[in-house]
């Protein structure tokens, strides 16, 4: 079989209005708060959200005095979900927390209760992510990775300077990156294809949202050298405002799980 020259990479990247994305903020932010006050606290706690509702549940265990729904409207608060039109008022929506203690069981067999040696701790049913370095760039991730991230960062950071002000807290981008086999190492040649989905206004048109995507966004990311006359972009592909609308009407269960375990 003949080796392959080339070949397409997709990275995909979602803003910190996404449902995804908002509901590990709430989760990261509750971990966060637990942490602050009690060192050896034990968090499982997990996030969903629906069109002005979110839903903090798990199992926690901590010496720290929590307020679950604050820490729940002021993370919307700080994302911009400040009120109906943009799909969640973070001073109005509906927040149902439903927080419990470790099961004893779990606890023991899990953490020990700081009786047994390393090697005698069982491991809980949680998930865990992983990745690889790559010396394509200087952050020691793939391109397109590197640059779908850079994209959001980028949408979230003109919409709250009001470069962009029709924009609204959620999105989505996608970069497919071409590569070249050198021997072995996989070089980035081009950007093949840039993918921008966005919540905006109704105040704005199709070709309005594709310039300044392309003007603000996309061009102060994307060094030149990667783009030419046949990159594609898709830009709100789906267009409407109803479409970016209905990214606040997601299937119920849209978890944000964040795990932290110490023995």
């Amino acid at each position: 079989m003949a080796e392959v020259e080339t070949f397409l990479f997709t990275s995909e990247s979602v803003n910190e209005g996404h449902p995804d994305k908002l509901c590990d903020q709430i989760s990261d932010a509750v971990l966060d708060a637990c942490l602050a006050e009690d060192p050896d606290s034990k968090v499982a706690c997990e996030t969903c959200t629906k069109t002005n509702m979110v839903m903090v549940f798990g199992e926690i265990t901590t010496k720290a005095n929590v307020d679950y729904e604050k820490i729940v409207r002021d993370t919307c608060r700080g994302i911009g979900f400040v009120s109906n039109d943009v799909g969640l008022d973070a001073d109005h929506c509906k927040v149902l927390v439903n927080i419990e203690q470790q099961s004893p069981d779990i606890a023991q067999g899990v953490h020990g209760h700081f009786t047994k040696r390393p090697e005698e701790i069982g491991a809980g049913d949680q998930g865990h992510m992983f990745g690889y370095a790559t010396d394509e760039t200087p952050e020691f991730m793939p391109l397109s990775h590197v640059l779908a991230t850079k994209l959001g960062a980028r949408l979230t950071e003109v919409r709250k300077n009001a470069t962009c002000p029709w924009l609204r807290p959620d999105g989505k981008t996608q970069v497919t990156v071409e590569y070249h086999n050198d021997n072995g190492a996989m070089v980035p040649i081009r950007v093949h294809t840039v993918l921008i989905s966005t919540q905006h206004d109704e105040t704005v048109t199709n070709d309005e949202i594709a310039a300044d995507l392309k003007e603000h966004v996309i061009k102060p990311v994307i060094p030149e050298q990667y783009l030419d006359e046949n990159t594609i972009f898709h830009l709100n592909p789906s267009g409407g405002e109803e479409h970016c609308r209905q990214w606040h009407r997601p299937p119920l269960h849209r978890p944000g799980v964040l795990c932290y375990w110490r023995a």
